[in-house]
């Protein structure tokens, strides 16, 4: 039994059916929803601090995760609220130390439990542990069980027993190293430097030094192929820009140049902007790049499936174009590779290192089949995680998984308990991820600024997660040097120690965290043992967790694996990390996915199944979640409903933009959940309807007033229809069916959108038809933005409308979702919607000027006074800028309001007289 098990069993057996069980708490009544928005933003709430510590793709904010185990676990009374407001907004430490006696004083020794089953990082047990109270993680991921061990476990453990470490520590007076730190920070940072030396000192050899003895930051690579039709080769770039200029400073930039000569080729740097096209790009008008052979007397032109093919039959060299040397007050400038440089880049021999164990030096898992999508290089024939870099980079790496193998059989022979010496080479190897987000062929040159010169122009190493969890690919690419700048082992090592510096500051009398790697549906614990489970499950189909975190895997394992057996020494049948449980919906169409919309649905109920059984009968579950896509939502809440819970409480926070700035996402939900009562009542579906409507309509209102935006009400809405749902144990139609789940998600949609009282011109949104009404929102929500099919589908339901019957009457459709049409309408007749003639009478405004408006208006048998009609072009004019030109033509349109209303009228007389002639539209379709 481990030691998590024992204590979650004992903690079970001590307090059985004590008097002291907690029942109301302060979740279900009361959330600090504002205090959550206003920290979010702030360094001491966002969490960037603890996101680098170790790379993962998602992950709370510190406030949002301190506010939902907090909720959670203190009894529902009002004078702990201002406390709970100061410790997330303020991190006053005070109110934490308040709080923690309080929960305390609510529980016997050895509870309350807390258990986040989809752990990740860490971030909601790093707070439960901040509390005091027995936290506990689980993730089926390895490298995010290290996640979670390296920021909530290590870091509030007592290694002052611990001897000395047998490397040479620097004087404090050298700068490096403050006697007062605590003992873990000051041995990390010793660890880390050793590492960062003896990896310089083993690849010193293949990086030769610059003249003024330092090793260079960075080296600009190019993939080369050779062309089709001169079978020369050349190198693909898709950008020659280095340094773009900056006025401020004098400096002119720095550009590549690509001289040809005969059948070779070599680069010069220019100052200044590039004077040729890269070799690598989309042709000017045109979509899809296209690689173009530079030699004068050729200029073929290969598309990218023909570049794709000659990578799949490994024609690919990689060929080292130019070399970033860093100046005086960190100015970056780039110069022509040297001889001596270009031989030592390339005659690298992978062969002759020395495997780790039964592992291969190099990392030969294959990237799965199908799995482009995530990994990009996979399309492009790169088949192993090991081809994802350059033989040098690769060396690198391995001397640096080698080194901290290394350091930590040292610690150990020295007498550092093997807990500690896994730990501190924990940290080092923490840094393995946060280089190979600056490594691999997907790392380009991020050259800041822009080709005027207005703005500030530094370089960097760009992130090859080009989203939240894919890997992306370049032809050209950066590699960091050995030494000092972006992207090297100093410069990660130097952010990594910023972040677990603030965490041991930020966690003075915490209890140590207990990550273990298990699956969500297979839960390690005894039943009734938890107090609360709060938890932020996997989002859909957003992130692929273990497909992109393969790469750190494969590097992971060969620096972890005996110092870590239980994360590292499993791996699956393919070498990588075992996805069969994981519950995601995999992006991309890798043959044979299991992965797939239905077996999340199933999993995450058989998870939050397991979730109830671990639970204490007056324990709370917590859910944090946040998605765009409608559908996600309706599988997470049937999800909870299968698993025989019913949501008690709901609470919106802004949480994602503020803390991350690039997340696709504004809003996230928590959402307080009890195992359903036995004795539920039985409703009918009218009665549960008005219920579900008036509950989501006073919400509404409430956000309304806080500054919630109407498409994250939209959101927000499921969790109070949810709050209604849950109460019944079943909800019966007039003809004896069940209402279904769905009925009241678009439901709480509807009530939204009523809430908020929507005119037109003083006339209420009901009043018009229902595609009118749906088009008018979708403006109000989207503008002219791509809109997913889930969403835009529970959009259309709001009005009892189908998709398929807007699609191409109000709606387009492609790639990227659905988009609401403002051209004119195939047809216009009395059936059309108010929407579609407003279309109608901008695009004849064009063509026909009032006339053909008019002849609009009395083709659609509309009244020229119709007060619905005339709000609607004043809605259209109200949500488009001025420049639009449908709003340029319904600006013409409105202020000849009544020269239109009089030509109408005689048109509509002339049809009433006879109606055998019809008035023909000015335009056609296709002219407008």
């Amino acid at each position: 039994m481990t030691a998590t098990d024992q204590t979650l069993s004992t903690a079970t057996t001590a307090t059985k059916d004590t008097a002291s069980d907690v029942h109301s708490r302060l979740i279900d009544h009361w959330f600090p929803c504002s205090s959550v928005d206003a920290a979010v933003g702030t360094p001491a709430g966002s969490g960037r601090s603890e996101k680098a510590l170790f790379t993962w793709f998602a992950s709370r904010p510190i406030a949002q995760a301190r506010a939902a185990v907090l909720a959670a676990l203190l009894p529902d009374q009002a004078i702990h609220r201002n406390d709970v407001r100061l410790a997330i907004e303020r991190g006053d430490l005070g109110a934490q130390q308040r709080l923690r006696q309080t929960v305390a004083a609510q529980y016997p020794a050895g509870r309350p439990v807390v258990l986040d089953m989809f752990s990740g990082r860490g971030i909601i047990p790093l707070e439960a542990a901040r509390l005091g109270v027995t936290a506990v993680g689980t993730d089926i991921s390895p490298v995010a069980t290290l996640a979670g061990r390296l920021l909530a476990d290590y870091t509030l453990r007592d290694w002052s027993a611990e001897p000395n470490l047998p490397f040479e520590r620097p004087s404090k007076g050298e700068g490096l190293f403050d006697q007062d730190e605590p003992r873990l920070l000051k041995d990390v940072r010793l660890i880390l430097a050793e590492v960062g030396a003896r990896v310089a000192t083993a690849a010193s050899p293949l990086y030769p030094r610059s003249s003024d003895g330092a090793f260079p930051w960075a080296y600009v690579w190019a993939v080369t192929i050779p062309c089709d039709n001169c079978k020369r080769r050349f190198p693909l770039i898709g950008s020659l820009v280095l340094r773009h200029p900056y006025k401020r400073t004098e400096d002119d930039g720095q550009s590549l140049r690509l001289v040809t000569e005969q059948d070779t080729w070599r680069t010069e740097i220019i100052d200044g902007p590039p004077t040729q096209e890269p070799t690598f790009a989309a042709a000017a008008g045109k979509k899809g790049k296209s690689a173009r052979c530079p030699f004068p007397t050729c200029s073929h032109v290969h598309t990218l499936e023909s570049v794709k093919s000659m990578g799949n039959a490994e024609q690919y060299r990689d060929a080292l174009l130019a070399v970033g040397e860093e100046l005086q007050r960190s100015r970056k400038v780039f110069r022509v590779p040297t001889e001596q440089e270009v031989a030592a880049a390339t005659s690298v021999d992978l062969s002759s290192l020395q495997p780790s164990g039964d592992l291969s030096a190099v990392p030969d898992e294959v990237i799965p089949a199908g799995n482009q999508d995530t990994v990009r290089a996979r399309g492009y024939g790169y088949r192993t995680y090991g081809d994802l870099m350059n033989a040098r980079q690769t060396a690198k790496f391995v001397a640096t998984a080698d080194a901290i193998r290394e350091i930590a059989a040292e610690c150990a022979a020295a007498g550092v308990s093997s807990e500690y010496a896994a730990a501190l080479a924990g940290y080092a190897a923490a840094n393995l991820p946060r280089q190979l987000r600056r490594a691999t062929r997907g790392a380009k040159l991020l050259s800041h600024g822009n080709a005027n010169g207005t703005a500030q122009n530094r370089v960097q190493v760009a992130d090859v997660f080009s989203d939240e969890s894919k890997v992306s690919f370049n032809f050209d690419y950066v590699e960091a040097g050995p030494g000092r700048g972006p992207g090297t082992w100093s410069s990660v090592s130097e952010s990594g120690l910023n972040a677990l510096k603030k965490v041991l500051a930020e966690s003075p009398a915490g209890r140590p965290g207990r990550f273990r790697r298990a699956s969500a549906v297979a839960l390690p614990f005894r039943d009734g043992s938890v107090d609360a489970v709060i938890t932020d499950p996997p989002y859909y189909n957003m992130i692929d967790y273990a497909d992109a975190s393969d790469l750190f895997y494969v590097w992971l394992r060969r620096a972890l694996r005996e110092l870590m057996p239980d994360l590292f020494d499993d791996a699956g049948r393919d070498g990588l990390q075992d996805k069969t449980d994981e519950i995601i919906v995999k992006r991309g169409n890798a043959p044979g996915e299991h992965r797939t919309r239905n077996f999340y649905e199933q999993m995450l109920s058989r998870a939050f199944g397991e979730a109830r059984r671990v639970l204490r009968v007056d324990g709370h579950l917590v859910v944090v979640f946040g998605h765009s896509d409608p559908d996600a939502w309706r599988r997470l809440l049937g999800a909870l409903h299968d698993a025989g819970f019913v949501v008690t409480s709901s609470w919106p926070s802004r949480s994602e933009t503020a803390s991350t700035g690039v997340a696709s996402i504004k809003v996230t939900v928590v959402i307080g959940c009890r195992v359903a009562a036995a004795n539920r009542p039985v409703a009918t579906a009218a009665q549960v309807d008005r219920e579900v409507a008036e509950r989501v309509k006073k919400a509404a209102r409430e956000w309304d007033r806080d500054g919630l935006a109407l498409t994250d009400q939209l959101m927000a809405a499921y969790g109070p229809a949810m709050e209604v749902y849950g109460r019944y144990a079943k909800i019966l139609k007039p003809d004896g069916s069940q209402a279904e789940l769905d009925r009241y998600l678009t439901l709480a949609r509807t009530a939204v959108r009523d809430a908020t009282a929507l005119k037109l011109d003083e006339l209420p949104l009901e009043t018009f038809d229902a595609p009118t009404r749906f088009a008018v929102f979708w403006q109000r929500l989207f503008a002219r933005s791509d809109v997913p099919k889930g969403e835009a589908r529970f959009l259309a339901q709001a009005d009892n409308l189908h998709l398929e019957d807007l699609r191409g009457a109000l709606l387009t459709e492609s790639k990227s979702g659905y988009k609401l049409r403002l051209d004119a309408p195939s047809i216009v007749s009395d059936k059309s919607s108010t929407f579609e003639v407003v279309r109608a009478m901008a695009a004849a405004w064009d063509q026909g000027a009032t006339e053909g408006v008019a002849a609009v208006v009395a083709q659609s048998d509309r009244q020229p006074t119709d007060a619905h009609l005339w709000a609607v072009v004043g809605e259209i004019l109200a949500q488009l800028p001025p420049s639009d030109t449908v709003a340029k033509a319904l600006t013409a349109v409105q202020r000849n309001a009544g020269t239109i209303a009089n030509l109408a009228h005689r048109v509509t007389t002339e049809l009433a007289g006879d109606r055998d002639n019809q008035p023909t539209l000015p335009f056609t379709p296709e002219e407008s």
